[in-house]
């Protein structure tokens, strides 16, 4: 009896120490869950700074944790450390294949650091049929967008549950019904939009930013209007329409609405940005340049930001700074085909031909057929001495990518007339005024070779046209001075050696 009794107490104490434990354990994995919640809910509500170090400790202490893991590879992404949140993704999807909504993010990095055919093949491996969460599916076919997946994209947005389809999903039908060249269906989303204006904005800012990349201004314009009676103080809408106004040539308004989102947020580096896209759009690059370095303070890393820097800073010829800026874009993204060229063009304007020769070769290897590239590279080679023949083959390649590059031959023109053979110049450069009738360097140009050649009227026609052209051309002056002293004809040789003699003096030449 005192055995069976001991044995019956025994195991009913196993019983509660079992349940204790299962209990601590239930709520260890409840604490848990409530941790990664809250460091999920800032992360989304952009609270990086301080979500970052207790993140990275709970992760550190439960280094297999992949919902853990997953939110250090979200954080690394929103803070755009793009390498180190490949790295985290690359381990997730190792530790759990099944993690949906790690592989999304991880396909969307891929292709934000350039590699678009690895990025493509994550994301369709993913199988939108075993995705139960909507939204999940919706990221999806957002992500699959930018890698050009429009139908197949289409095909899951088109499936989503109806208050998720008229609402979260518009911006997304638009993209791919615009790239799939479907106007009507297209057209048919925006009153969907406009009902969107007051209960979510967000996804009506998001639809407006898609027709302003469609070119549809007049329809944005109106779409953030309406979003402005609703919420006049949304910054991002300001923004947007800041940028509407600047492409429909609305440059008054452009800056009284990009005025106003700057006295809401001051230091906005968005803000900065779109008062210089209003200062190039003027004719002001330097005024534009000095935004777009308040900018890049603000947001150092940011490859918009600098990109659009080395393009103003090349246009106003402030070409040290354009390398610097160039530079820094091959850091962050060093195969990134665009940077590539932009270091190279750069590079050429200051001079620099060996860091622009090795740049623009690279930017060749990735894109053979780029005209864009194949001309910066033969304009390169045509600038050092020793590389005229390599400088006409590049050259003869660029017509080859495109028959009707003028600039190409342009160029060949030139440097058969800076070698002295006439004919061949002439050949050229009568290519090129074909192509391009007001073409005004061309013409003045092929006017002084038909000079060299002694073809006083046939330089006539082309030099006067080019003056009317390009009326502070220096250059065309002289031309035209020589010529008419040529033809006995002194007060125009006069008048154009007068008018050359201050052109140079204030230093102006070409356009």
């Amino acid at each position: 009896m005192f055995r069976v009794n001991f044995n019956l107490k025994y195991f009913i104490l196993c019983l509660l120490i079992l349940a204790v434990c299962l209990s601590v354990s239930a709520q260890k994995k409840t604490v848990q869950k409530d941790v990664l919640a809250t460091f999920e809910k800032n992360i989304e509500q952009g609270k990086l700074d301080v979500t970052e170090r207790p993140l990275l400790d709970y992760a550190l202490a439960n280094p297999n944790n992949v919902r853990a893991l997953e939110l250090v590879g979200r954080l690394r992404l929103r803070q755009g450390r793009l390498e180190e949140a490949k790295a985290v993704y690359q381990r997730v999807v190792k530790l759990d294949a099944k993690f949906t909504t790690a592989k999304i993010n991880y396909g969307t990095i891929l292709y934000e650091i350039g590699q678009i055919d690895e990025a493509r093949q994550v994301l369709n491996d993913i199988n939108p049929a075993e995705i139960t969460d909507a939204i999940a599916r919706l990221n999806l076919a957002k992500s699959l967008t930018f890698v050009g997946e429009f139908q197949k994209s289409l095909e899951i947005a088109d499936k989503l549950p109806l208050a998720i389809k008229n609402a979260e999903a518009l911006p997304t039908l638009a993209i791919c019904y615009q790239a799939l060249n479907d106007k009507t269906k297209f057209d048919s989303l925006i009153p969907l939009a406009k009902k969107n204006v007051s209960a979510k904005p967000d996804v009506a800012l998001k639809f407006a930013e898609v027709m302003l990349n469609a070119g549809m201004n007049p329809p944005a314009i109106e779409l953030l209007r309406a979003i402005m009676t609703t919420s006049p103080k949304n910054i991002q809408a300001l923004i947007l329409l800041g940028k509407a106004e600047i492409y429909t040539k609305d440059f008054a308004k452009a800056k009284q609405d990009l005025a106003r989102a700057a006295g809401l947020e001051p230091q906005s580096a968005d803000i900065l940005f779109t008062q210089a896209m209003l200062e190039n759009a003027q004719g002001n690059p330097v005024a534009a340049l000095d935004l777009l370095s308040k900018a890049a303070v603000i947001e150092p890393n940011s490859t918009t930001i600098l990109r659009e820097f080395v393009v103003t800073a090349i246009r106003a010829n402030q070409a040290r700074k354009a390398v610097d800026a160039a530079e820094k874009l091959l850091s962050l993204k060093p195969d990134e085909p665009d940077f590539l060229y932009l270091y190279g063009a750069a590079s050429l304007q200051n001079s620099g031909l060996d860091a622009a020769q090795k740049s623009l070769e690279r930017f060749m290897q990735l894109r053979p057929n780029d005209s864009r590239g194949c001309l910066a590279l033969g304009l390169t080679l045509a600038a050092e001495r020793d590389q005229i023949e390599a400088a006409r083959q590049q050259l003869q390649h660029c017509l080859e990518i495109n028959p009707a590059n003028y600039e190409a031959k342009y160029q060949l023109g030139l440097s058969y007339k800076a070698q002295g053979d006439t004919a061949t110049a002439i050949k050229f450069l009568e290519e090129t005024v074909a192509l391009a009738p007001n073409y005004s360097l061309a013409l003045r140009d092929l006017g002084t070779v038909y000079l060299q050649a002694g073809d006083e009227a046939k330089a006539r026609i082309v030099l006067e046209k080019a003056v009317s052209l390009s009326p502070n051309d220096a250059d065309t002056h002289f031309q035209l001075s020589r010529l008419y002293n040529l033809l006995g004809e002194t007060e125009l040789a006069k008048k154009h050696l007068e008018m050359f003699q201050k052109l140079k003096n204030s230093g102006g030449n070409s356009m």
